[in-house]
C-alpha cells in the first residue's frame, strides 16, 4: 500500500505546530464493473450475473441499514448504523430531537483483520 507525508495542523488543535503526517495514495476507484469481472474470474457465476447481483445489493443494503439492521457479510464483515446523540438528565426528558446524527460503520471479519494486518507500506515520492 503506497503512502505520502502531508503536513498539516493536528486534528482539533490548530493553534500548535502543523506536523507531518502519512496518507494513503490511493488508486483509482474500483467499479461495480471491474469488481464483476474479478468476481467472474475465481467463480463460476459469469460476469454479467455478478454485476446484476452486486447492483442489487447497492439497492438492497441501504434498506435493511435504514431499519437499523446489522448486514452480515460473512467472511467481509458486517456494516451497521450508529447514532449520536444529546443526553438528557432523565428517560423521561429524552426526545428524539437529542438525536444529531447517524453514521454507517463497518467492521472487517477477523479474516480481513488478519489480511490487513499483513500489508506492507512503501513510501512514494
Amino acid at each position: 500500500m503506497d503512502y505520502k507525508i502531508v503536513t498539516k495542523h493536528m486534528p482539533g488543535k490548530p493553534e500548535l505546530p502543523k506536523k507531518h503526517y502519512a496518507t494513503i495514495v490511493r488508486p483509482k476507484n474500483v467499479t461495480i464493473e471491474e469488481l464483476a469481472m474479478r468476481i467472474a474470474e475465481v467463480s463460476p457465476v459469469n460476469e454479467l450475473d455478478t454485476q446484476t447481483a452486486l447492483v442489487a445489493f447497492t439497492k438492497i443494503l441501504p434498506e435493511f441499514l435504514k431499519k437499523g439492521a446489522t448486514v452480515e457479510l460473512g467472511d467481509l464483515g458486517r456494516f451497521m448504523v450508529n447514532i449520536s446523540s444529546g443526553g438528557a438528565e432523565t428517560e423521561e426528558d429524552f426526545s428524539k430531537d437529542l438525536i444529531k446524527s447517524n453514521k454507517i460503520s463497518y467492521q472487517p471479519s477477523t479474516k480481513v483483520k488478519k489480511v490487513m494486518k499483513e500489508v506492507i507500506y512503501e513510501k512514494v515520492k
